[in-house]
C-alpha cells in the first residue's frame, strides 16, 4: 500500500477539524497540517493532536493536496493559493458567496488544471445515489414533482447573527442550496423560481424560506426551510450525518412521478399495485429499498482521495456547482423582489452586494462592498 497523501485543512474552526477527522480515518489520506492564521484555531487542532501551521505556505513542500473548510466569503483567496500550487481541492460546503467570486475559483483551478471536487456531500449518501439511478432509469416514470423540508430551531440571535454576518451567508446559500442542488442533481437544470421570506428574511436568520422551482424537463418542485421552527424535518436529522444535530430518522424529501414516488433518504417506494391501466382504488404497493447505513461526509472524503489520486473525476464540478449557487442567488433575489427569476450562472453578479452587506445595510450600518 502506498504512503498516505498528505492534505493541508485550511480552516481551524469546526468544520476544519470535522475534516480533519475525515482525512485521518481514511488509511490513504493524513493531515499534512491545519492551517489557522488565528493562534486559536491552531491551539484547537494541537489539542487534538494535530499538526498546524500559520500559512499554506509554511507547508507547502510537504502538500499533495487541499480542502478548503471557511466561510463562502474567504474561500477565494485560499482556493487560488491551491490553485497556483497546483493542490487537488476539496472546497467544503460549496463554491464562493457570489458567482463573481465562484468564477474565479473555477477558472483559476482550469488554468492549473488541478482537480476542484466542491463539498455539495448529499449527493455521496447511498440514498441519494439510489434516487438517481432511479430516476435516471425511469423506476418512477416521468418525474411530476418534488418536495424538500428543512426546519430546525437554532440558537438566539445573539449566538447566531454575527457569525452570519461575518461569513456572507444567509440561510439560503448556508442551508437550502444543499437541498436544492440534491433537487438539481435527481430532477436536471431549473427554468424558473419564486420564493418568499419571512422572519429575519433571506439575509439573515432565524427565519423561514420557500421557493417553488420549475425545471427545464417540466418538474415542479418546493423547498422550504426555517431557522425557528421546531421539527424532525431536515436531512442531517434523517441520516444523523450531524453529531451536532439530534438524529430523528424522519424522512424530508419526496420524489413524484407518472409510475411511482419515493420518499429519502428511508428509499421508501411506492408503485402500482395492480396490472395494466394504473386504477387508483386500488391500494399502492410499498417497498423498503435497500440502503446501506453511510456518512456522506466520509464517502465525500473517500472520493476526494481517488479525486486527489488521478484515479477518479469529481462528482460535483465546479461548472456544476456554480449551477446550484446560481440556482440558490436566484431564490434570494425572487424573494427580495417578489418576482421570479431565471437561474443563469453566466448572469452578472447584479445580486451584490453580498448576503451579509445587505444585512449590515437593513440594520443601519452600511458599508461598502
Amino acid at each position: 500500500m502506498s504512503a498516505p497523501l498528505p492534505v493541508a485543512v485550511i480552516g481551524g474552526g469546526r468544520e476544519g477539524l470535522r475534516q480533519a477527522a475525515l482525512i485521518e480515518a481514511d488509511p490513504r489520506l493524513k493531515v499534512a497540517a491545519v492551517i489557522s492564521p488565528s493562534e486559536e484555531g491552531r491551539e484547537r487542532a494541537e489539542s487534538l493532536g494535530l499538526p498546524t501551521a500559520a500559512e499554506l505556505e509554511d507547508v507547502a513542500e510537504h502538500v499533495a493536496a487541499a480542502v478548503v473548510a471557511l466561510p463562502a466569503a474567504s474561500r477565494v483567496r485560499a482556493s487560488e493559493t491551491c490553485a497556483a500550487r497546483g493542490l487537488p481541492l476539496l472546497l467544503a460546503g460549496g463554491l464562493g458567496a457570489s458567482l463573481r467570486d465562484s468564477r474565479r475559483i473555477i477558472a483559476a483551478f482550469a488554468q492549473a488544471g488541478a482537480p476542484l471536487l466542491v463539498g455539495h456531500a448529499r449527493r455521496h449518501h447511498p440514498a441519494a445515489a439510489a434516487a438517481h439511478e432511479a430516476a435516471k432509469g425511469g423506476l418512477l416514470g416521468r418525474l411530476i414533482a418534488a418536495d424538500a423540508v428543512w426546519h430546525l430551531r437554532k440558537p438566539t440571535r445573539s449566538q447566531a447573527y454575527p457569525l452570519r454576518v461575518q461569513s456572507g451567508e444567509g440561510p439560503v446559500l448556508d442551508r437550502l442550496i444543499h437541498d436544492v442542488d440534491l433537487l438539481r442533481w435527481l430532477l436536471g437544470d431549473a427554468a424558473e423560481v419564486t420564493a418568499m421570506a419571512s422572519g429575519g428574511g433571506v439575509s439573515a436568520g432565524p427565519c423561514a424560506a420557500a421557493t417553488l422551482i420549475r425545471f427545464e424537463k417540466g418538474a415542479l418542485a418546493t423547498a422550504i426551510l426555517s431557522e425557528s421552527g421546531l421539527s424532525p424535518w431536515g436531512w442531517e436529522a434523517a441520516t444523523g450525518e450531524d453529531d451536532g444535530i439530534a438524529r430523528s430518522g424522519e424522512d424530508c424529501l419526496r420524489l413524484v412521478g407518472t409510475e411511482g414516488a419515493m420518499s429519502l433518504p428511508s428509499l421508501t417506494y411506492w408503485r402500482h399495485g395492480g396490472v395494466g391501466e394504473h386504477d387508483r382504488s386500488a391500494a399502492l404497493t410499498r417497498l423498503s429499498l435497500p440502503c446501506p447505513p453511510s456518512d456522506p461526509l466520509a464517502a465525500q472524503m473517500a472520493h476526494f482521495a481517488r479525486v486527489a489520486s488521478g484515479a477518479a473525476a469529481p462528482l460535483v464540478t465546479g461548472e456544476d456547482a456554480l449551477r446550484s449557487l446560481a440556482l440558490a442567488l436566484s431564490i434570494e433575489e425572487a424573494a427580495r423582489r417578489g418576482a421570479a427569476m431565471i437561474p443563469d450562472p453566466e448572469r452578472p453578479d447584479i445580486w451584490e452586494p453580498t448576503a451579509a452587506a445587505i444585512f449590515r445595510d437593513l440594520a443601519g450600518q452600511r458599508q461598502p462592498v
